[in-house]
């Protein structure tokens, strides 16, 4: 009876083994990975569009940067000399137009190298905002997707960020009344707009012994038309 009892629980023991091997090979599935927070939108384009009414940010009109428009300004300013804005102006302390501030040769040559890679629609060559109005003719241009500039100056010691928002009031009135469709009865196209805002520093030469620097604000308007 002693050796069928040792026998007993010799087996459950071996038993217990083999259940305890059985769990330790169960697939487990592995707890998900939580999705990361949503990066938070950035960059120049967003900060112009955070200073502007709802009116100005409609479902059809999108703010982003553009690489291309930065690297076009970027290039575009090397026609610059150190000393446009330096002892022959004084630095504007508030944004304005470049074409109000800055009426030298080399900054013209800037205004079309601009108009020129970037393909903007500029006929006066002044990159005012008075010259997108021209976004408003829903006919002229209704199938094409056009694209038009404006550029802006402050000193550089100006924060970016207001510097932005002051752009903003300049293209307010511009934005907030851009046409969603044309007004063709017989040929009907429905309109998408991008507004990239670009922002690149220029040094200028030492004045008065400041160092001085200009930020150049570039903001883009493209229209893409699409058939109703």
């Amino acid at each position: 009876m002693k050796l069928k009892k040792i026998a007993s629980l010799m087996l459950a023991g071996v038993m217990a083994v083999s259940m305890l091997a059985g769990c330790s090979t169960t697939a487990v599935d592995p707890e998900p990975t939580p999705d990361p927070d949503p990066v938070p939108a950035t960059g120049y384009s967003v900060e112009l569009a955070a200073n502007l009414s709802d009116a100005a940010k409609k479902d059809y009109i999108t703010y982003e940067d553009n690489a291309d428009d930065i690297a076009a300004l970027e290039d575009a300013l090397g026609n610059m000399s150190s000393t446009t804005t330096a002892a022959g102006a004084v630095l504007p302390k508030v944004v304005v137009p470049v074409n109000k501030c800055v009426a030298f040769e080399d900054t013209k040559y800037v205004i079309s190298d601009l108009v020129d890679s970037l393909g903007l629609m500029d006929i006066n060559s002044t990159m005012t905002v008075d010259s997108m109005y021209d976004l408003w003719d829903t006919e002229s241009y209704g199938s094409d997707t056009v694209k038009y500039g404006a550029l802006f100056v402050v000193d550089g010691t100006v924060d970016v960020n207001k510097a932005l928002a002051q752009t903003a009031d300049y293209m307010e009135g511009l934005l907030e009344t851009l046409a969603n469709v044309n007004n063709d009865t017989v040929a009907r196209y429905t309109f998408d707009y991008t507004v990239s805002a670009s922002v690149a520093n220029q040094a200028l030469e030492p004045f008065a012994g400041y160092t001085l620097s200009a930020n150049f604000i570039l903001v883009t308007v493209t229209r893409v038309a699409t058939a109703a």
